[in-house]
Protein backbone atom coordinates (compact mmCIF):
# COMPACT_ATOMS: atom_id res chain seq x y z
CA UNK A 1 0.00 0.00 0.00
CA UNK A 2 1.10 3.36 -0.99
CA UNK A 3 1.25 6.58 1.04
CA UNK A 4 -1.88 8.26 -0.35
CA UNK A 5 -3.48 4.45 -0.13
CA UNK A 6 -2.00 4.47 3.93
CA UNK A 7 -3.65 7.87 4.11
CA UNK A 8 -6.89 7.48 2.48
CA UNK A 9 -7.11 4.18 4.68
CA UNK A 10 -6.46 6.23 8.34
CA UNK A 11 -8.98 9.03 7.06
CA UNK A 12 -11.58 6.39 6.22
CA UNK A 13 -11.24 4.96 9.77
CA UNK A 14 -11.56 7.89 11.78
CA UNK A 15 -14.00 9.23 9.61
CA UNK A 16 -16.33 6.16 10.45
CA UNK A 17 -15.59 6.10 14.15
CA UNK A 18 -16.75 10.01 14.21
CA UNK A 19 -19.93 9.06 12.44
CA UNK A 20 -20.50 6.43 14.84
CA UNK A 21 -19.83 8.45 17.78
CA UNK A 22 -21.95 11.29 16.20
CA UNK A 23 -24.97 9.53 15.02
CA UNK A 24 -25.25 7.49 18.40
CA UNK A 25 -25.12 11.05 20.59
CA UNK A 26 -27.49 12.39 18.36
CA UNK A 27 -29.75 9.40 19.80
CA UNK A 28 -29.30 10.14 23.07
CA UNK A 29 -25.99 8.13 24.03
CA UNK A 30 -23.91 9.43 26.42
CA UNK A 31 -20.03 8.74 25.11
CA UNK A 32 -17.39 6.98 27.12
CA UNK A 33 -13.38 6.58 26.42
CA UNK A 34 -11.29 4.85 28.71
CA UNK A 35 -8.16 4.22 28.70
CA UNK A 36 -6.43 1.26 26.70
CA UNK A 37 -4.42 0.02 29.78
CA UNK A 38 -6.17 -1.01 33.08
CA UNK A 39 -4.99 -1.47 36.53
CA UNK A 40 -5.23 -4.29 38.54
CA UNK A 41 -5.28 -5.31 42.12
CA UNK A 42 -4.36 -9.37 42.23
CA UNK A 43 -6.51 -9.73 45.31
CA UNK A 44 -9.66 -8.18 43.54
CA UNK A 45 -9.89 -9.41 40.84
CA UNK A 46 -12.95 -10.89 39.01
CA UNK A 47 -13.54 -14.54 37.71
CA UNK A 48 -13.67 -12.88 34.47
CA UNK A 49 -10.88 -10.93 34.63
CA UNK A 50 -8.91 -14.45 35.79
CA UNK A 51 -10.22 -15.84 32.98
CA UNK A 52 -9.22 -13.44 30.33
CA UNK A 53 -6.03 -13.29 31.72
CA UNK A 54 -4.40 -16.06 29.98
CA UNK A 55 -5.46 -14.28 26.51
CA UNK A 56 -3.93 -10.35 27.43
CA UNK A 57 -1.08 -8.63 26.85
CA UNK A 58 0.07 -7.73 30.86
CA UNK A 59 2.61 -6.73 33.20
CA UNK A 60 3.20 -6.28 36.84
CA UNK A 61 5.08 -3.09 38.42
CA UNK A 62 5.54 -1.41 42.22
CA UNK A 63 2.95 -4.18 43.38
CA UNK A 64 0.13 -3.73 40.57
CA UNK A 65 -1.16 -5.90 37.58
CA UNK A 66 -1.64 -3.95 34.00
CA UNK A 67 -2.92 -5.79 31.10
CA UNK A 68 -4.32 -3.30 27.36
CA UNK A 69 -7.99 -3.61 27.33
CA UNK A 70 -9.17 -6.88 25.45
CA UNK A 71 -13.10 -6.24 26.33
CA UNK A 72 -15.22 -3.20 26.38
CA UNK A 73 -18.06 -4.41 28.46
CA UNK A 74 -15.76 -5.85 31.10
CA UNK A 75 -13.95 -2.43 31.02
CA UNK A 76 -16.84 -0.61 31.16
CA UNK A 77 -18.51 -2.58 33.81
CA UNK A 78 -15.89 -2.14 36.31
CA UNK A 79 -15.84 1.53 35.68
CA UNK A 80 -19.32 2.17 36.27
CA UNK A 81 -18.60 0.19 39.72
CA UNK A 82 -15.40 2.34 40.27
CA UNK A 83 -17.15 5.58 39.41
CA UNK A 84 -20.91 4.93 40.21
CA UNK A 85 -21.93 6.04 36.24
CA UNK A 86 -25.51 6.82 36.22
CA UNK A 87 -25.80 6.98 32.34
CA UNK A 88 -28.44 4.84 30.94
CA UNK A 89 -27.28 4.38 27.56
CA UNK A 90 -23.43 4.86 26.12
CA UNK A 91 -21.92 4.76 23.00
CA UNK A 92 -17.74 3.79 22.51
CA UNK A 93 -14.93 3.18 20.36
CA UNK A 94 -11.66 1.73 20.65
CA UNK A 95 -9.08 -0.89 20.10
CA UNK A 96 -9.44 -4.19 22.00
CA UNK A 97 -6.28 -6.68 22.18
CA UNK A 98 -5.71 -10.21 22.37
CA UNK A 99 -2.54 -11.77 22.82
CA UNK A 100 -2.69 -12.49 18.53
CA UNK A 101 -4.80 -9.52 17.18
CA UNK A 102 -5.99 -6.17 17.40
CA UNK A 103 -9.54 -5.19 16.60
CA UNK A 104 -11.43 -1.40 16.42
CA UNK A 105 -14.88 -2.05 18.51
CA UNK A 106 -17.94 0.29 18.22
CA UNK A 107 -20.46 -0.46 20.55
CA UNK A 108 -23.19 0.13 22.31
CA UNK A 109 -24.44 -0.40 26.11
CA UNK A 110 -27.65 0.24 27.44
CA UNK A 111 -28.12 -0.35 31.88
CA UNK A 112 -31.70 -1.60 32.40
CA UNK A 113 -33.74 -4.12 32.57
CA UNK A 114 -36.65 -2.90 30.31
CA UNK A 115 -36.62 -5.34 27.06
CA UNK A 116 -38.33 -2.80 24.75
CA UNK A 117 -35.26 -0.46 25.56
CA UNK A 118 -32.82 -2.87 25.13
CA UNK A 119 -34.53 -4.52 21.89
CA UNK A 120 -34.35 -0.82 20.46
CA UNK A 121 -30.49 -1.34 20.82
CA UNK A 122 -30.30 -4.17 18.91
CA UNK A 123 -32.60 -2.47 15.58
CA UNK A 124 -30.17 0.77 16.13
CA UNK A 125 -27.17 -0.89 15.79
CA UNK A 126 -28.72 -3.30 12.79
CA UNK A 127 -29.80 -0.18 11.61
CA UNK A 128 -26.10 1.70 11.49
CA UNK A 129 -24.88 -1.46 9.78
CA UNK A 130 -27.25 -1.36 7.32
CA UNK A 131 -27.86 2.40 6.20
CA UNK A 132 -24.30 3.80 7.28
CA UNK A 133 -21.94 0.74 6.45
CA UNK A 134 -24.04 -0.96 3.72
CA UNK A 135 -23.28 -4.37 4.88
CA UNK A 136 -26.05 -7.06 4.69
CA UNK A 137 -26.42 -9.19 7.31
CA UNK A 138 -27.27 -12.80 6.25
CA UNK A 139 -26.85 -14.65 9.04
CA UNK A 140 -28.35 -13.98 13.25
CA UNK A 141 -27.83 -16.56 16.08
CA UNK A 142 -29.48 -16.33 19.31
CA UNK A 143 -28.52 -18.60 22.46
CA UNK A 144 -29.80 -18.17 26.22
CA UNK A 145 -26.92 -17.95 28.03
CA UNK A 146 -28.48 -19.23 31.34
CA UNK A 147 -30.02 -22.54 29.27
CA UNK A 148 -27.24 -24.96 29.18
CA UNK A 149 -26.43 -23.29 33.11
CA UNK A 150 -30.01 -25.22 34.34
CA UNK A 151 -29.02 -28.47 32.37
CA UNK A 152 -25.66 -28.91 33.53
CA UNK A 153 -24.21 -28.72 37.22
CA UNK A 154 -21.51 -26.83 38.44
CA UNK A 155 -18.58 -29.37 37.88
CA UNK A 156 -19.66 -30.19 34.85
CA UNK A 157 -19.55 -26.37 33.56
CA UNK A 158 -16.41 -26.17 35.14
CA UNK A 159 -15.12 -28.80 33.14
CA UNK A 160 -12.61 -27.66 30.11
CA UNK A 161 -13.69 -31.10 28.82
CA UNK A 162 -17.04 -30.46 28.77
CA UNK A 163 -17.20 -27.14 27.93
CA UNK A 164 -14.92 -28.73 24.83
CA UNK A 165 -17.18 -31.19 23.38
CA UNK A 166 -20.48 -29.20 23.50
CA UNK A 167 -18.64 -26.65 21.49
CA UNK A 168 -17.63 -29.06 18.80
CA UNK A 169 -20.89 -30.28 19.64
CA UNK A 170 -19.45 -33.83 20.04
CA UNK A 171 -21.84 -35.99 21.03
CA UNK A 172 -20.49 -39.31 21.36
CA UNK A 173 -17.64 -38.06 23.47
CA UNK A 174 -20.04 -36.31 25.44
CA UNK A 175 -21.79 -39.20 26.17
CA UNK A 176 -18.85 -40.93 27.79
CA UNK A 177 -18.16 -38.10 30.03
CA UNK A 178 -21.69 -37.39 31.34
CA UNK A 179 -23.69 -40.33 30.36
CA UNK A 180 -25.90 -41.17 27.50
CA UNK A 181 -29.26 -40.37 29.74
CA UNK A 182 -27.86 -36.52 30.78
CA UNK A 183 -30.92 -34.01 29.30
CA UNK A 184 -27.88 -32.46 27.53
CA UNK A 185 -27.33 -35.90 25.38
CA UNK A 186 -31.39 -36.49 24.65
CA UNK A 187 -31.13 -32.26 23.51
CA UNK A 188 -28.12 -32.98 20.93
CA UNK A 189 -29.96 -36.11 19.76
CA UNK A 190 -32.64 -33.41 18.15
CA UNK A 191 -31.98 -31.67 15.02
CA UNK A 192 -30.95 -27.95 15.39
CA UNK A 193 -34.13 -26.91 14.03
CA UNK A 194 -36.55 -29.16 16.46
CA UNK A 195 -34.77 -28.34 19.33
CA UNK A 196 -36.67 -25.29 20.69
CA UNK A 197 -39.84 -27.54 20.21
CA UNK A 198 -37.65 -30.62 22.47
CA UNK A 199 -37.19 -28.19 25.13
CA UNK A 200 -41.10 -26.72 25.09
CA UNK A 201 -42.33 -30.38 25.35
CA UNK A 202 -39.75 -32.16 27.84
CA UNK A 203 -38.21 -29.66 29.55
CA UNK A 204 -41.35 -27.31 30.56
CA UNK A 205 -39.44 -25.15 33.25
CA UNK A 206 -37.03 -23.94 30.19
CA UNK A 207 -40.19 -22.52 28.22
CA UNK A 208 -39.20 -19.13 29.21
CA UNK A 209 -35.99 -19.38 28.03
CA UNK A 210 -37.46 -20.17 24.86
CA UNK A 211 -40.01 -17.88 24.65
CA UNK A 212 -37.37 -14.99 25.18
CA UNK A 213 -35.14 -16.32 22.50
CA UNK A 214 -38.62 -16.01 20.23
CA UNK A 215 -39.10 -12.68 21.17
CA UNK A 216 -35.41 -11.52 19.97
CA UNK A 217 -35.61 -13.78 16.83
CA UNK A 218 -39.04 -12.15 15.31
CA UNK A 219 -37.19 -8.51 16.02
CA UNK A 220 -34.25 -9.74 13.64
CA UNK A 221 -36.58 -11.25 11.26
CA UNK A 222 -38.89 -8.15 11.39
CA UNK A 223 -35.31 -6.35 10.89
CA UNK A 224 -34.87 -8.66 7.13
CA UNK A 225 -31.69 -10.27 8.59
CA UNK A 226 -31.67 -13.29 6.11
CA UNK A 227 -31.55 -16.34 8.23
CA UNK A 228 -32.31 -16.50 12.35
CA UNK A 229 -32.14 -19.41 14.17
CA UNK A 230 -31.53 -20.38 17.83
CA UNK A 231 -28.95 -21.87 19.57
CA UNK A 232 -29.74 -24.52 22.31
CA UNK A 233 -26.12 -25.66 23.15
CA UNK A 234 -23.98 -22.16 23.33
CA UNK A 235 -21.97 -21.56 26.07
CA UNK A 236 -21.25 -17.76 27.11
CA UNK A 237 -18.10 -16.83 26.40
CA UNK A 238 -17.89 -14.61 29.58
CA UNK A 239 -19.76 -15.45 32.67
CA UNK A 240 -21.16 -11.97 33.10
CA UNK A 241 -23.63 -13.09 30.31
CA UNK A 242 -27.12 -13.90 32.30
CA UNK A 243 -29.76 -13.99 29.46
CA UNK A 244 -29.96 -13.51 26.01
CA UNK A 245 -27.19 -13.96 23.66
CA UNK A 246 -26.77 -12.23 19.86
CA UNK A 247 -23.93 -12.81 17.19
CA UNK A 248 -24.78 -10.91 14.04
CA UNK A 249 -23.17 -12.08 10.60
CA UNK A 250 -22.26 -10.45 7.26
CA UNK A 251 -22.01 -12.46 3.86
CA UNK A 252 -19.32 -14.88 3.15
CA UNK A 253 -17.46 -13.53 6.77
CA UNK A 254 -16.93 -16.74 9.28
CA UNK A 255 -16.86 -14.25 12.58
CA UNK A 256 -19.73 -12.55 13.67
CA UNK A 257 -19.49 -8.62 12.60
CA UNK A 258 -21.30 -8.12 15.77
CA UNK A 259 -22.26 -9.26 18.92
CA UNK A 260 -23.45 -9.18 22.77
CA UNK A 261 -26.02 -9.84 25.02
CA UNK A 262 -27.75 -9.69 28.44
CA UNK A 263 -25.71 -9.17 30.97
CA UNK A 264 -24.77 -7.99 34.79
CA UNK A 265 -23.49 -4.83 35.83
CA UNK A 266 -24.19 -5.51 38.25
CA UNK A 267 -28.19 -5.20 37.53
CA UNK A 268 -29.74 -6.52 34.75
CA UNK A 269 -27.47 -4.44 31.10
CA UNK A 270 -27.60 -5.23 27.77
CA UNK A 271 -24.48 -4.43 25.28
CA UNK A 272 -23.49 -5.24 21.81
CA UNK A 273 -19.98 -4.32 19.85
CA UNK A 274 -19.14 -3.87 16.17
CA UNK A 275 -16.30 -5.50 14.74
CA UNK A 276 -14.45 -3.17 12.25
Amino acid sequence: MNSTSLSKSILHQKHQELDFLHHFHGLGYDLIDLSAIEQFDWTKLSEDDLGLMNERHKWQHEGFLFALRSDWTNAIVRYRKKYQLDAEKIAYSGPVYTLNSEKHQYGLETYTSDIDKQTKILKQMVHYIKEHLSITLSVAVISHNTLLKTLLSEKELADELTRKFIKERNRDALAIKIGEKHPVIELMSHPAAEQANYVKEHMPHLKRHIEEMNLWESILIEENVSYVYGDMLALPSQTYYKGISIQLYSEDKVEPIASGGQYSSPTNAFGIGLNI
